[in-house]
């Protein structure tokens, strides 16, 4: 058989046998076998390239790994920055969203503001704050934080306010009992630590360590009903008329960042409203009752002289006959006479010792 139809044979073969595998998959496992068998020979012509990557390991240079440890170490380095950063952020969270529930037991609107530095004068105790005259601060303004009551506002400058805290020697403030109602007076201690004293306490007063001090609203400068301190001592001496009293504010002087500005409602004072009556125009006519107050002052307090002419009869005739004609040209533009003015005229004279 010549070489040609050997070829033509084999290749007949070839597309026969291909045709049956894609079929019937008849070389499955002679596939299979054939891989079995020449596994070790990739693994041996593998050798080398194996062998020249655990010597490049072996052999790496000590100046590599001092620059890999030096980048690994800024890496970390970075981690750890933003690791605190997101920590302070879920606190920061966190004391915002108790700054957002305390607002919502404020009568009023709140201003947010954040403290921005301290004073270092150590015999007082004051606070600035970012918000000033530019945002609507005014003097007076009482401002709280999450947990209690801090102080008010003493100086304002254009974008910035300085605040005087309740712990200052100089601040008192209004505040009673909650649990009671006892009032009193919370005056900021005057030792290093700060702390609050109730002042002229009488010794039989119902006040024991625990309870709860709360603003009173008197003055209406503070809410009314906001926590201020808790009492820690009661001291009782008995050659004393007052009790010695002693408070921790419950606000966080020194560690809280954020604060409230509170904004009193023009119509709530005192807890409840207050509506203006319209103003009326000015019609020169005295209403009845401020008539018969005025005819009751003039009766009461103001003595009216005997009129001569009461007395003679011919004065009085001349007197109604002079004024008969004067009635009868009087002007047409003349101002009306008020009925209560009339009524007060007419009403008999009274002096203060018939009274």
């Amino acid at each position: 058989m010549s070489l040609e139809y050997r070829l033509l044979v084999f290749m007949a073969l070839s597309l026969g046998v291909m045709f049956a595998d894609s079929r019937f998959d008849y070389l499955d496992r002679v596939r299979y076998t054939v891989a079995y068998v020449s596994t070790p020979v990739y693994w041996v012509a593998d050798i080398p390239a194996r062998a020249s990557s655990w010597i490049d390991d072996v052999f790496v240079s000590q100046r590599d790994l001092i620059e890999e440890n030096a980048q690994l170490r800024q890496e970390l380095l970075f981690a750890q920055r933003e690791l605190q950063l997101l920590a302070g952020l879920a606190s920061e969270n966190s004391r915002l969203r108790e700054l957002q529930e305390a607002s919502q037991a404020v009568q009023g609107r709140v201003i947010t503001a954040e403290i921005i530095n301290v004073s270092n004068d150590p015999g007082s105790r004051r606070v600035l704050i970012n918000r000033g005259a530019h945002n609507g601060v005014f003097e007076g303004q009482a401002i709280l934080d999450a947990h209690g009551l801090m102080g008010q506002v003493v100086e304002v400058l254009p974008f910035t306010s300085w605040v005087l805290l309740i712990t200052d020697s100089r601040h008192g403030t209004p505040v009673q009992v909650n649990r009671n109602g006892e009032r009193a007076i919370a005056r900021g201690g005057r030792g290093d630590v700060p702390g609050l004293e109730l002042e002229y306490v009488p010794d039989t007063a119902d006040i024991v360590v625990g309870d709860l001090l709360v603003s009173s609203g008197l003055g209406q400068r503070y809410p009314k009903d906001y926590p201020v301190a808790e009492v820690t001592r009661v001291f009782h001496d008995p050659g004393q008329p007052f009790a010695l009293i002693r408070a921790r504010p419950l606000a966080q002087m020194d560690r809280t960042r954020h604060v409230m500005l509170v904004v009193p409602d023009d119509e709530v004072i005192g807890g409840g409203s207050l509506e203006l009556l319209p103003e009326l125009p000015d019609t020169g006519v005295v209403n009845d009752a401020d008539g018969e107050a005025q005819a009751a002052e003039s009766q009461n307090i103001e003595p009216q002289a005997t009129d001569p002419q009461a007395t003679d009869p011919q004065a009085t005739d001349s007197q109604t006959a002079d004024s008969q004609p004067a009635e009868a040209v009087a002007p047409a533009d003349a101002a009306p006479v008020d009925a209560a003015e009339s009524e007060a005229a007419a009403t008999p004279t009274t002096t203060q010792g018939d009274v």
